[in-house]
Parts: structure tokens; C-alpha cells; sequence
């Protein structure tokens, strides 16, 4: 048996660069093996990468889905750097989950700037609305991102260079989260940089923004509706169990850090409760274990839960 480096070499000798681009000839050793032994063969398989390249890149249409309650004079920041981006998304749906406030007038303002829809929820609660969204969206990648982000110009851009990088299937984004607490700051790191742990282990998580090619959404029947909070946890690990590749986008996207500003210490404590919760009840949290609204204003009695 030649050696993984004469094969390697043998591979880019029958596949030069203006036959195929360099990320198809940057292969692993299985593929420069089987170079040596069936070059035709070999010829196929990176035929079939290239076009799973095309694919993530020039023919991967893009639908962002923002599930919104309450978020009139939040919403519009998010649409505002929607329109900035240098990759335009090729849909946008909001979908309104029973908001009592101007959302809906509010968004309408972008329908000349974007391609938007903007739709109502049969139920209430983010898993409803993502759902109800996911299932009007056309695209071949879906985004889920909360209202009060605001994502840079580059963001779709990056997301889509990253995924035909690494062809991802589902997964969440890096955030910020700009605050003049500095404990606001440091909890907001630290959650990225647990995410970022959890990344490699059995059991993934995402929070906020998150992703999922239309079939890996189908396969995994979407967002729980049943779960109280972390259905977005269990969104990714669903994805993971199911098989699909994983990955965390490196992105530049600021977070609002308007559920902690004023009780930044008993929010954090919640979290905390939440995460054990969580992982001494089957990763499921399926009742209220505290208060947690969804969106903007709420009142006392509403139990709708958002990420």
C-alpha cells in the first residue's frame, strides 16, 4: 500500500486546480487511499464534495425567521441591520406571537427595504412561532434569530462562508453582549464560552440565534412547544442525536442585555437553577420553575417562554 503522502500527491496530480477548487483537493487520507487505488472513483467522490460546496455557497437560499411578542421599538434595530448586510437574506419571516403593542406595524415599515413576511402565530410562545415560521419559509437554510439582536453587516456572510467551510447542518452563532455592568459582560462570555465547551460533548447547546438546513428541521420535527424554556438547547442536541454535523458560526451579533440590567444577580441565579434543573430532569424542562416571559412587555399572568 503507497503512503497517505504519494497518494495525496497522486490525487492533486489528477485533480489540478482548474479542474476542481483547492477545498475539494484538500482531502483527508481515505480519499487520497482510494486516489491510488481508483482514481476514477476518487474523481466521483470529489465530484459529489464540489457540488455539496455549490450548494452551501452560490445555490443555499437563506430564510431568517424572528419570532417576536411585544417588540415594537426592538424589532426595527434587528430589521435595520437586516438590510445592512452585504449577503442579503434571501427571505425574512416575523411572526408575531399575540404582541398587544405595534410589533406588526412596526416591522411592516421594512417591506419595500426586504423580502418580508411577516405572519401570526396559531399559539402562543417562541417554539410556536418558530415553528409557524419554519413552516412558510422556502429557503434551504433556516435561521432562527431572537428580536432584540443586531447582527453586523458581515453576519450572513460569514455564516455562509463558514458553513460550506465545514458543512454544518445545525447549530448556534458566537454573541456580545455590550452592557455597563461589567458582571452582565463577563456572565454573557462566560455563556458563549460554555457553549462553546458543550460543543464537544454529547450534549450541545445554542441559545438566541440558531440554525438548521430545512432538513435537518424536518427530521427532528422543529421546537419542542412542549418545554417551558431550553427548547433551544434541546433544538441542537435533537440535531446532534439525529446524527446531523453540529457547529458554532463565529460571528459578530450583539445581544440585549435588557433582562439583566436591573436584576442581573437574581437573573444569573436563575440561569444557574435552570442549568441544574435541566440536567437532573432528563434535559427536559417541561413546567415553570420560574417566571420567564416572552419578548418585550409582559404582564404578571403570561407564561410564554422565548430564548
Amino acid at each position: 500500500m503507497a503512503s497517505y503522502q504519494s497518494c495525496r500527491q497522486l490525487l492533486q496530480e489528477k485533480s489540478p486546480p482548474n479542474a476542481l477548487p483547492s477545498y475539494c483537493t484538500r482531502t483527508n487520507k481515505y480519499l487520497a487511499i482510494l486516489a491510488h487505488g481508483s482514481p476514477a472513483l476518487c474523481k466521483f467522490v470529489l465530484a459529489l464534495k464540489f457540488y455539496s460546496f455549490l450548494y452551501y455557497t452560490r445555490f443555499m437560499k437563506i430564510s431568517i425567521i424572528i419570532p417576536c411578542k411585544n417588540e415594537a421599538g426592538v424589532v426595527e434595530c434587528l430589521l435595520e441591520a437586516l438590510v445592512r448586510q452585504s449577503r442579503v437574506a434571501d427571505e425574512i419571516i416575523v411572526v408575531d406571537s399575540h404582541s398587544t403593542d405595534t410589533t406588526v406595524e412596526s416591522s411592516q415599515q421594512y417591506a419595500n427595504k426586504l423580502p418580508l413576511t411577516i405572519i401570526k402565530a396559531g399559539k402562543p410562545g417562541a417554539a410556536h412561532a418558530r415553528n409557524a415560521g419554519a413552516a412558510v419559509a422556502t429557503g434551504d437554510m433556516l435561521i432562527f434569530m431572537d428580536a432584540d439582536l443586531i447582527p453586523d453587516a458581515e453576519f450572513l456572510a460569514d455564516f455562509e462562508v463558514q458553513v460550506a467551510k465545514h458543512l454544518f447542518a445545525a447549530g448556534s452563532f458566537t454573541q456580545q453582549m455590550k452592557s455597563k455592568k461589567m458582571t452582565i459582560r463577563l456572565g454573557a462570555s462566560f455563556m458563549v464560552g460554555y457553549m462553546r465547551l458543550m460543543a464537544h460533548t454529547p450534549w450541545p447547546i445554542g441559545f438566541s440565534c440558531l440554525y438548521a438546513t430545512r432538513q435537518a428541521f424536518q427530521t427532528i420535527n422543529g421546537f419542542d412547544p412542549e418545554l417551558f424554556i431550553m427548547e433551544d438547547y434541546d433544538f441542537v442536541l435533537k440535531a446532534k442525536r439525529a446524527g446531523y454535523k453540529i457547529g458554532i458560526i463565529k460571528t459578530n451579533c450583539q445581544s440585549s442585555d435588557r433582562r439583566y440590567r436591573e436584576q442581573d444577580f437574581k437573573q444569573g441565579l436563575r440561569g444557574i437553577y435552570g442549568e441544574l434543573y435541566r440536567y437532573t430532569h432528563g434535559l427536559r424542562i417541561t413546567k415553570p420553575i420560574y417566571r420567564y416571559d416572552m419578548g418585550g412587555t409582559t404582564t404578571s399572568t403570561e407564561k410564554d417562554s422565548t430564548s
